[in-house]
């Protein structure tokens, strides 16, 4: 083995232990053994533990309770994150899944480590004991109180609705967010220090069982699923359900994930989840900006954020001035009515999500109107969008707590400017002269809507092309977690239980199961640059007495 590769499964080694405190066998052998046995308990109870969850909840309890009467718990905070995550791990959550564990599959030593004492009772009873148990966690983070064991009336529905509760619906979101973060905690210190910053976000349909309620604004007809709250999904558009036949049931997931830092280096950044926020399909005021905060919280570091048409068309205060605040710049996709020009401001036009000096020849203000026309060809229409560079105000740093920016201008000297009314060309004395910045406040109603638009790069410049393609990055997440290979996160008929407090948990405990697999499989990853598979697996057979690898016959 060379010197390079020794290195590297020393580093490789370093990495997993900070990770998961285990070498990358002894964790494939973990992840191989038995949902139910010790150690797996015992891992799992490391990152509840490191979450702050069961305090969070403890304190929520204290805050709720009425008076000290009741008997005793029969489990523990702690006890049931841990039996709900180790079979989210295992790939079945179900509550008949979890009875059929405490009835016939606990040993003395788990039964100790998660405190349940080892009383009689069939599988139906330990069914109804867990039942019970979950049901003091789901009924801390309930917004809506409704009967869930018959289709809800109007007049039930509405009266549901008049009960929402916000801190409880807060608490949810708090809790979802911790919940991810325990693997976070968990990444090595040298691979965190890479990160740029840079993230992508989408909301995925996260489907329950039955037939689609009517859409939101329908308060007069009878909801047609036991889970009244939940929504009608629909593919296409915002995914708001109107009544189609292949609407679904469910809501949706909005998720902030970590992506590469740049285009250029695909595997600069492990790709995990960093902010969550639950709600019916298509309602996506607040959850971007509440999953984005969540992330802001967990990282320091501010870039880009990549996002597409449905996060354009959001009120520019609901969420582009509002990530703006927190420091980070966008790269959105626009419809075809949005991709001209956006407004000017002074002598500063906004064209395709850029600021311009506004004395550039016509034809360079309808680029994308011309291209959609067919007046011009896409290599006519990448021809302009290069000339145009030369009239673009470029970033002077990044956006600050208010969301202002300043940009600075080119040097007119360089180009023929036109008059921007007549389009005559300007010479001599008539040629401009600028300032040598440009502030953009979001103090107007107008500058307001220019900042809605505003992108890190021209709309489908090749730059654009190549950043906004790492969109797929959060698309590709959302489908690993559901795959059944995984949490199988896309399967209604595992997440049988009612509310949106038990389908944000149930689903945010598995993005929590996939963050700790991608660290893990981006450690291996890294280390698999310097060596292959099978000098991997070599090295971590063979040992001596002391616990130092053997060296191959060969060396």
């Amino acid at each position: 083995m060379t010197p390079k590769q020794e290195a590297a499964l020393e580093t490789f080694d370093r990495r997993m232990k900070e990770a998961v405190g285990r070498t990358h066998e002894e964790y494939e052998l973990l992840r191989a053994s038995a949902h139910n046995s010790l150690e797996r308990m015992q891992f799992i109870g490391e990152l509840v533990d490191e979450s702050g969850i069961v305090e969070l909840l403890e304190k929520w309890e204290s805050q709720d309770r009425k008076s000290n009467a009741g008997r005793k718990p029969l489990f523990s905070y702690r006890a049931i994150v841990i039996l709900l995550w180790m079979h989210k791990e295992a790939g079945d959550d179900r509550y008949k899944r979890i009875a059929q564990t405490l009835y016939a599959q606990m040993t003395p030593a788990t039964r100790d480590y998660l405190g349940i004492p080892n009383l009689r009772g069939d599988q139906r009873d330990w069914y109804g004991r867990y039942w019970r148990a979950m049901n003091r966690i789901l009924a801390l983070t309930r917004p809506w109180q409704i009967n869930r064991k018959v289709h809800a009336t109007p007049e039930m529905y509405k009266a549901a609705l008049a009960t929402y509760s916000q801190e409880k619906r807060d608490r949810m979101d708090e809790l979802m967010n911790k919940l991810i973060h325990a693997p976070i905690h968990r990444l090595p210190t040298d691979i965190r220090a890479t990160y740029a910053g840079n993230v992508a976000i989408d909301a995925t349909l996260i489907e329950v069982v039955g037939e689609p309620n009517p859409n939101a604004e329908n308060f007069e007809a009878k909801r047609l699923n036991l889970d009244p709250t939940s929504g009608r999904y629909r593919r296409g558009g915002r995914h708001d359900g109107r009544g189609g036949k292949k609407d679904r049931a469910g809501y949706e997931m909005e998720t902030v994930v970590t992506i590469p830092n740049s285009p250029d280096a695909p595997d600069s950044f492990p790709v995990i989840t960093t902010g969550l926020a639950f709600h019916q399909p298509g309602r996506i005021k607040h959850g971007p900006r509440i999953a984005m905060n969540f992330h802001a919280q967990e990282f320091s570091e501010r870039g880009l954020i990549l996002a597409d048409r449905a996060y354009n068309g959001s009120k520019p205060h609901r969420f582009q001035k509002p990530t703006r605040e927190m420091g980070f710049r966008h790269v959105f996709d626009y419809k075809t009515t949005q991709a001209g020009v956006q407004g000017v401001i002074g002598d500063v036009i906004f064209i395709g999500g850029r600021p311009y000096v506004n004395y550039m020849p016509p034809n360079l203000r309808t680029i994308r109107e011309d291209f959609k026309a067919r007046r011009i060809d896409k290599e006519a229409h990448d021809a302009r969008l290069k000339s145009l560079d030369a009239y673009q105000l470029t970033d002077k740093g990044v956006p600050d707590a208010d969301g202002r920016q300043r940009f600075i201008y080119p040097d007119l000297t360089k180009v023929a400017c036109f008059d921007p009314a007549t389009g005559k060309l300007l010479t001599g004395r008539q040629k401009p002269k600028t300032q040598a910045t440009f502030l953009l406040s979001p103090d107007s109603p107008s500058r307001m809507q220019i900042i809605k638009h505003l992108n890190r790069f021209q709309h489908k410049s090749q730059k654009w092309r190549a950043w906004y393609g790492m969109r797929s990055h959060v698309e590709s997440n959302n489908q690993y977690v559901k795959a059944d290979a995984e949490t199988d996160l896309g399967n209604p008929e595992k997440r049988r239980p009612r509310g949106y407090e038990f389908q944000a948990l149930s689903a945010a405990l598995a993005f929590a199961v996939s963050n700790m697999r991608r660290i893990v499989s981006y450690i291996k990853s890294q280390a698999m640059k310097d060596l292959d598979e099978k000098t991997l697996r070599r090295a971590r057979r063979r040992t001596d007495e002391y616990g130092n690898r053997l060296k191959h016959h060969d060396e």
